[in-house]
């Protein structure tokens, strides 16, 4: 059985997905199709990886109606859950998908009260020392005491980061993985002090190296939609680069496939597999989940085929 995954996915939201053939902002539009789920990063990693054979333990702030039609589909397709009730109501975050590109427009989300603040350290201290394994994916409600998480003791744990606010604690004390976009890891540079010249050639080596050098990371992934996937790590105090250009496929919807990238990921390490294989898996799944509707619809047998279509096409730099 697949070693248990904490899922830390503190931002959940209700997602309201409408399918247009046109979409034209000061238009009418009738929507041809509405899907409406669970979603938010925790929720999409936490399927993902079920979907892949992981085991996760999903942790996550509820609230209202939309809060309970989460717990009851969550709990529904088998994940395990660690929820922390609240009272303001869970966010909606609605999509339109047209033409293979999404718009999202997200709800601000809930405001946490200091009893929420101690329920969710209670609860976290529950799990965490059982845990060997754990996944922080996203942003936090409004509110959050971040110090719930700052002093966290990592010792003996493997952790593993897809967001940008609020965790250079967890940065400072080594992570396995942090995973981010572009926009955040100009963030991250801006943040570090580290110069943003990108139009040099050497833009990627020059940052990612101070960035390794800074902060105890043992593998970075930035990833940038339809560009190249760059994935950096230390080999014996050596920089070394490997990038790979996603195959183009038809988009459904985008939506997540960060999420699916970052589960896809988590799995491939939990099964030991190398750096080079955890990047091929995980850019595989990224792609696979655009070509279907819902992140957890993907085909393993598709995304083997797009394993066989990725791995000749890493690019090793030193």
């Amino acid at each position: 059985m697949a070693q248990e995954i904490l899922i830390l996915g503190l931002n959940p939201a209700w997602q309201r997905l409408f399918f247009l053939d046109k979409f034209t902002p000061g238009e009418v539009h009738r929507i041809s199709k509405v899907e409406e789920y669970a979603s938010g990063k925790g929720i999409n990693c936490s399927r993902v990886l079920q979907n892949l054979g992981g085991t996760p333990l999903l942790m996550h702030f509820l609230g209202g109606d939309h809060g309970s039609r989460i717990f009851d589909e969550i709990s529904a397709c088998g994940i395990q859950q660690a929820p922390i009730w609240i009272k303001e109501p869970t966010r909606v975050c609605t999509t339109i998908a047209c033409g293979g590109e999404s718009t999202e427009l997200i709800e601000p989300s809930p405001e946490l009260s200091d009893f929420e603040n101690q329920d969710f350290t209670q609860t976290l201290a529950e799990h965490w020392n059982s845990a060997q394994s754990v996944a922080l994916c996203g942003s936090f409600p409004e509110h959050f005491d971040v110090n719930c998480i700052s002093n966290l003791d990592f010792a003996g744990k493997r952790v593993y980061v897809d967001a940008i606010t609020d965790i250079d604690s967890w940065l400072e004390k080594g992570v396995e993985l942090l995973k981010i976009n572009m926009p955040e890891y100009s963030q991250l540079l801006d943040r570090l002090g580290i110069p943003q010249v990108k139009s040099s050639p050497q833009f990627w080596k020059m940052t990612a190296t101070a960035v390794l050098e800074r902060l105890p990371i043992k593998n970075l992934v930035v990833t940038d939609e339809d560009s190249p996937v760059r994935a950096f790590r230390f080999v014996e105090k050596k920089f070394q680069s490997i990038t790979v250009l996603p195959p183009t496929v038809e988009v459904q919807n985008n939506v997540g496939a960060g999420d699916s990238f970052f589960a896809a990921w988590l799995y491939a390490d939990s099964m030991g597999l190398d750096f080079e294989e955890c990047l091929v898996k995980a850019t595989a799944v990224a792609v696979a989940r655009c070509e279907v509707e819902k992140p957890w619809m993907l085909s393993l047998d598709r995304v083997a085929e797009l394993e066989e279509i990725i791995r000749p096409e890493l690019e090793k730099q030193e």
